[in-house]
């Protein structure tokens, strides 16, 4: 059988400095790109990088066919500061504000729908999603956290918004992301769960379609 095309994307790294320290994104860029762009932010896993990530999620292809920028920003020793962290204090908190300059950049840039800017990540990185998201929910249309559970400092956000969770059967994050489930129901979002049987903690690239689908679904209403 033919190999699939790879995807039609300009794939670029970009450096910006935020709190005196020199940051990095890859952006993947359609070839096609819509009048106004929906956003996805991709955040990695510990260890791993932008370009890990999107050689094991295959979230390039996202781009390519449904004509959104994909965005994978690095963190700082190749991890999200989403431990530990002062539930009251988020916006002083060093990813946050790295999202927040990457956001500002790629609308100068680009063409952005500011009502389509969703968030994922693996592991530590769908930590860190959930915990942007709180932080930013009046900014995010809806998130898709994989293998990473909600951090469990977060206060309640000032906006509900909607997120998908995708766990493995066999991954240790399996137990936390159900109750996390439960956690955002009650709190109102707009919450669904997907367990992958027999998968452990890794990036289900099968269920690539169901993740865009659930995003493309939701816009901020204003």
């Amino acid at each position: 059988m033919l190999s699939p095309a790879p995807p039609a994307v300009n794939v670029t790294t970009h450096a910006i400095v935020v709190d005196n320290i020199e940051r990095s994104y890859r952006i993947a860029l359609p070839h096609e790109l819509p009048e106004t762009a929906p956003v996805i932010f991709a955040f990695h896993g510990i260890g791993d990088s932008p370009d890990s990530m999107a050689t094991y999620s295959q979230l390039d292809r996202l781009a390519s066919d449904h004509g959104c920028l994909l965005v994978y920003p690095a963190g700082l020793n190749a991890m999200w500061t989403a431990i530990d962290v002062d539930p009251d204090t988020l916006d002083d908190n060093r990813d946050v504000r790295f999202f927040d300059t990457i956001l500002e950049n790629v609308a100068a840039q680009h063409a952005i729908d500011r009502k389509r800017i969703y968030l994922t990540g693996m592991s530590n990185g769908a930590s860190f999603a959930q915990l942007l998201a709180n932080a930013r929910s009046a900014d995010v249309a809806a998130v898709v956290a994989c293998s990473g559970p909600r951090p469990r400092a977060l206060n309640d956000a000032k906006h509900t918004f909607p997120i998908l969770l995708i766990v493995g059967s066999d991954d240790f994050a399996s137990g936390s992301m159900q109750s996390n489930l439960d956690y955002y129901r009650t709190a109102g979002h707009d919450a669904e769960l997907i367990i992958v049987r027999g998968l452990g903690h890794e990036w289900s690239t099968q269920h690539n379609a169901e993740a865009w689908a659930f995003m493309a679904d939701h816009q901020l209403s204003q």
